[in-house]
């Protein structure tokens, strides 16, 4: 059984969409833990943050990674907020390779842009609450990245070939 390949990165840094095209290319199952979650849950993530709280959606996303921590050839593409959690990384990276999909503020605001599904960016100065909460976040993704890819200037294709060619 193949490693997971684990997609790390801010909102909006491409990891649903990398990680579609990588589970076809690649042959193997791909899972969106946000997706799963709202799936689960029979709800949006802005409706389970605002009926079921941060906390509860933080809780559902800590039993995945703890589901994902055998190697299991899938491609899981991670929440934004996952990387705050030790216990969620440890999980990951004991059966996966993580990858960090670094980005500009300015290249995610462009990107979610039209997006108003995102909880942590309802409201307005959108770009203003990306940055302070890269702040917050950019070390932890580096801390637990295996591999770095800087996607904030090279396009879909260009990040599935530097995976791909990572992994082999």
């Amino acid at each position: 059984m193949e490693r997971n390949i684990v997609l790390t990165g801010f909102m909006g840094s491409g990891k649903t969409s990398v990680g579609k095209r990588l589970s076809m290319e690649l042959k193997r199952e791909f899972i969106d833990m946000d997706d799963f979650i709202v799936t689960k849950e029979g709800m949006s993530v802005n409706e389970i943050f605002a009926q079921k709280g941060e906390v509860y959606f933080r809780e559902q996303e800590r039993e995945l990674c703890a589901r994902f921590s055998q190697p299991k050839s899938k491609i899981i593409a991670t929440g934004g907020g996952v990387i705050k959690n030790d216990e969620n990384m440890k999980n990951l990276k004991s059966g996966g390779t993580v990858f960090y999909f670094k980005s500009t503020p300015e290249r995610i605001a462009y990107n979610l842009r039209f997006d108003n599904t995102r909880p942590l960016l309802a409201g307005d100065n959108k770009e203003e609450k990306i940055r302070s909460l890269m702040l917050e976040r950019e070390h932890l993704y580096e801390k637990y990245a295996d591999i770095i890819i800087d996607v904030s200037n090279i396009d879909i294709e260009a990040t599935l070939n530097e995976i791909k060619r990572r992994v082999k």
